[in-house]
């Protein structure tokens, strides 16, 4: 019986510390930031990324597009989108405490989303 106990145990937290090392992970937990950033080039586009692992991309007055996102360490992961670019892509990024840049990992099918991000730094204001 302490034998079936043990194995029972044994087995449920290895198996919650196998889905908590697989799984994305928070904002918080990785330090990615969240908030509105904009464009160090251009003020009147960029994102927001929200805790909820939500974002928007604003240009110019208008949201132009939205989605989710993950995290694994230090890559944002963007989950695609309806319409245009239905296809995740994956970024490296990096926070200075106001600074936030992406790098592409791999190919990104979303030109849109390439275009507006990768080599991109975003600079957080709220």
């Amino acid at each position: 019986m302490k034998k079936n106990l043990f194995l029972l145990v044994a087995s449920v937290v290895l198996t919650s510390l196998i889905l908590s090392a697989c799984g994305s992970a928070s904002p918080s937990d990785v330090g990615f930031p969240t908030g509105k950033f904009v464009d160090a080039e251009n003020d009147l586009v960029g994102y927001y990324f929200h805790e909820d692992m939500t974002w928007e991309y604003f240009s110019y007055g208008s949201i132009g597009a939205e989605g989710k996102y993950q995290l694994k360490n230090n890559q944002w992961i963007e989950e695609g989108t309806e319409g245009e670019c239905p296809f995740p892509g994956t970024y490296e990024w990096t926070f200075d405490g106001t600074n936030l840049k992406f790098k592409l990992v791999g190919e990104d099918k979303c030109d849109p989303r390439r275009e507006s991000t990768n080599g991109r730094t975003f600079v957080l204001t709220k």
